[in-house]
């Protein structure tokens, strides 16, 4: 049963997470776009079941799932032991929860110890060809030749990149850089035991629901970008253009499915990502009258994996990933989460995000290819995506 803080606790960041890692415990951290306060949750269980999940109908707490999820069974759901909130990452106000008493026991028994936060980890997959450009050249020429045979409209192929990590690194200060350096994305950091550790800034909404609306957006094109010009400056490609379309036209596609109609279109229009652009269009329903109760559950796994991070059409698109991508994606592009914090959802597509081990740490990145794709061009997109983690990381 969900219990409530009567009197006001206040913790040190650095003091919850430990406590967590040493309970053996999962635990998220996350800042929502365009908000300043920052949210930690734990979950104590020993051991995080993989469950087809009725999101609507699910508790507070944090849901992910990895990419590779078609019916949905691989999806988890992290509880609400605890809960806390800071308004100046200074002050951590333990505030709900079902297990507060517990930890707010390992709280006061909590030791300072003079090293960098620690996480979860795993042992790292071999998967060493997804870093190579020949593969990367190669996949998009055999991408661009199956859409000319129409096997698919478009692919999203990925690929990864290894860093070394410094010997004083300290993830809870990556995230705080993250979260200030990239304002207008959805910052997280998720350690549990069975998942390892994942911290990213993605600057894409997959679905967000309560009982009165639903929202969802369609993001594609890549661009460098001045934060010195005006977005109105901003030039598109026909192929980003497509591209773009091609992603809201999926979502047309899945409200027709339901013969939901009544929907609002807004966009498409460039938005900021840090450094980068990108080209984005709104949907939202209101839902007050309206005969779809499970709409945010439905339009879920209706739209995972979207043609951002798939492709179109969705089936064939990622049948040519799995034969072909040679790479064990992981959480990355699949989504992540709260879920009926104050009555609202917000599921969030895993991008711009890397896997963290002992010394090293895993970047993803996509590319979107299309029939007129130059493969040269689509590498150096993946290049640009990858630095809005790398030009964190090397700041400090």
């Amino acid at each position: 049963m969900m219990a409530t803080i009567t009197k006001k606790k206040y913790y040190q960041l650095d003091h919850i997470w430990e406590t967590a890692i040493k309970m053996n415990g999962s635990i998220v951290l996350w800042k929502s776009p365009r908000e300043n306060d920052k949210n930690l949750l734990i979950d104590l269980s020993s051991k995080i079941v993989d469950s087809k999940t009725k999101i609507q109908a699910s508790d507070m707490g944090f849901l992910i799932s990895p990419f590779l999820n078609n019916s949905g069974e691989k999806t988890f759901f992290l509880k609400a032991d605890a809960v806390f909130k800071s308004k100046n990452n200074k002050k951590w106000e333990l505030v709900n929860g079902e297990r507060i008493s517990d930890i707010d026991k390992s709280l006061k028994e909590y030791t300072l110890e003079n090293r960098p936060p620690t996480y979860h980890t795993r042992d790292q997959s071999v998967d060493q060809i997804s870093n190579e450009k020949k593969h990367f050249i190669d996949l998009v020429n055999k991408s661009i030749r199956y859409i000319k045979r129409n096997e698919f409209e478009k692919v999203v192929i990925a690929r990864t990149f290894n860093k070394d990590l410094r010997d004083n690194f300290d993830i809870l200060t990556l995230f705080d850089r993250l979260s200030l350096a990239y304002q207008d994305a959805f910052v997280s950091l998720v350690s549990i035991p069975s998942k390892g550790t994942w911290i990213g800034a993605t600057p894409e909404l997959l679905t967000e629901y309560s009982k009165e609306y639903f929202r969802t957006v369609s993001v594609a094109g890549t661009q460098q970008f001045s934060n010195d010009k005006n977005l109105s400056d901003a030039a598109w490609t026909q192929k980003e253009i497509i591209e773009q379309a091609m992603v809201s036209r999926y979502i047309v596609d899945q409200f027709k499915k339901i013969r939901l109609r009544e929907y609002i279109e807004t966009g498409p229009y460039s938005v900021r990502a840090g450094s980068m652009i990108h080209l984005k269009s709104e949907f939202s329903v209101n839902l007050e009258n309206k005969e779809f109760p499970n709409l945010g559950a439905t339009m879920t796994n209706l739209l995972h994996p979207t043609s951002a991070v798939c492709g179109m059409p969705k089936l064939s698109a990622l049948q040519f990933i799995e034969e072909n991508e040679h790479l064990n994606r992981g959480l990355y592009s699949g989504y992540l989460g709260p879920v009926n914090m104050g009555g609202i959802s917000k599921l969030y597509v895993n991008l711009r995000c890397m896997q963290l081990f002992d010394q090293t740490a895993k970047l993803y990145a996509g590319a979107g290819i299309t029939f007129d794709s130059i493969p040269e061009k689509e590498w150096d997109e993946t290049t640009l995506k990858c630095h809005t983690l790398l030009d964190v990381m090397d700041s400090g």
